[in-house]
């Protein structure tokens, strides 16, 4: 009987430190950005180098964690559109966040390109001001 109670104090005392060296982890900023925000419609499409989205409505933000692997000439290749509302797509490949274009209704980004310098994760930010309708976006690491 004295083994089990055992048994599960340090199983208990195990899994509160867990939860509390995750909850350490988060709040120090190991998840850096975070998507939150209304969508409805929407279809998102990647792997480790590229990401596609595409939503009817939007409201709030979209982050998309892609992987650099340091080769030579390594750019980020994207291209977007939006029917209405503004929004603002940033981007972060060394610990700051940029910005990399901002849409607004009707607007477009054909084809544009984006050196990257450092290895390892790039973040895609959209973030809207306010409610955006009818947009779709493409990122690729190239």
């Amino acid at each position: 009987m004295k083994r089990k109670i055992i048994a599960v104090t340090v199983l208990m005392a195990a899994f509160i430190v867990g939860g509390m060296v995750y909850l350490l982890y988060i709040e120090t900023g190991g998840l850096r950005y975070r998507s939150s925000g209304v969508t409805n419609m929407s279809i998102e499409i990647g792997d480790s180098d590229s990401a596609t989205y595409s939503f009817g409505m939007m409201k709030g933000n979209k982050v998309f964690r892609l992987k650099y692997d340091g080769h030579e000439g390594g750019c980020i290749r994207y291209s977007g559109k939006l029917d209405s509302g503004k929004l603002t797509v940033s981007y972060d490949d060394d610990g700051t966040k940029k910005e990399l274009f901002v849409l607004e209704s009707g607007g477009t980004v054909d084809n544009a390109r984006l050196e990257l310098k450092e290895k390892g994760p790039v973040y895609i930010i959209i973030e809207t001001d306010g409610r955006c309708e009818g947009g779709k976006f493409e990122f690729e690491i190239q």
